[in-house]
């Protein structure tokens, strides 16, 4: 889950319409394509407004599938958060990117820098802000990676100063710009 951050409450923005989420999903789309990671095959991902979920979101059978609501979102709403619906775009998208273009996540790198492979189900550590962006980062390697990407994107692959020095999130950060790059050159791996 990306970033949720105390916040007024406006019930509104908890309710996701058709509108917020093509606008979300343009601004996202374009961010991708100005740092070269959106692929031909991306073009086959499908952001689908599902009417309810009581979990989450999420990347789910080649679609990303947004609730107008969710628990999440109500949760957020009740304790005073809230959550970008971009952020969440650019976390499904960083989904879709490892499941379209396995070889960058099926790789010993990938297990170098983010503690474990992808597809693992277990936490490699309990939450620690040197080694992860977000609580949610530390639940498996592969939201570790969705983490780390969706602030790549949010950020213009520039990394924010207060991340530079923690050594962990520097190198997690570098994997993602390194596949960045390769995907720009039309390269599917490492």
């Amino acid at each position: 889950m990306p970033y949720s951050r105390k916040a007024t409450r406006q019930p509104r923005r908890h309710f996701v319409g058709i509108r917020d989420l093509d606008e979300a999903n343009w601004k996202v789309t374009n961010e991708m394509a100005a740092l070269r990671v959106w692929t031909d095959e991306l073009h086959e991902v499908e952001v689908r407004l599902v009417p309810l979920s009581l979990d989450c979101y999420g990347w789910n059978q080649g679609h990303i599938h947004i609730p107008r609501v969710s628990g999440a979102q109500l949760f957020d709403l009740w304790h005073g958060f809230h959550t970008r619906l971009t952020d969440i775009l650019r976390h499904e998208l960083a989904h879709a990117v490892a499941d379209i273009h396995p070889d960058f996540v099926d790789s010993s790198r990938f297990v170098r820098c983010f503690g474990g492979g992808h597809d693992d189900d277990d936490p490699v550590l309990e939450y620690d802000p040197r080694h992860h962006v977000t609580r949610y980062a530390s639940v498996r390697p592969c939201e570790d990676f969705a983490e780390i990407f969706h602030l790549y994107l949010r950020h213009q692959g520039r990394l924010p100063q207060r991340l530079a020095v923690k050594k962990p999130i520097l190198k997690k950060w570098e994997f993602v710009h390194r596949m960045a790059v390769r995907l720009a050159a039309g390269k599917c791996g490492f």
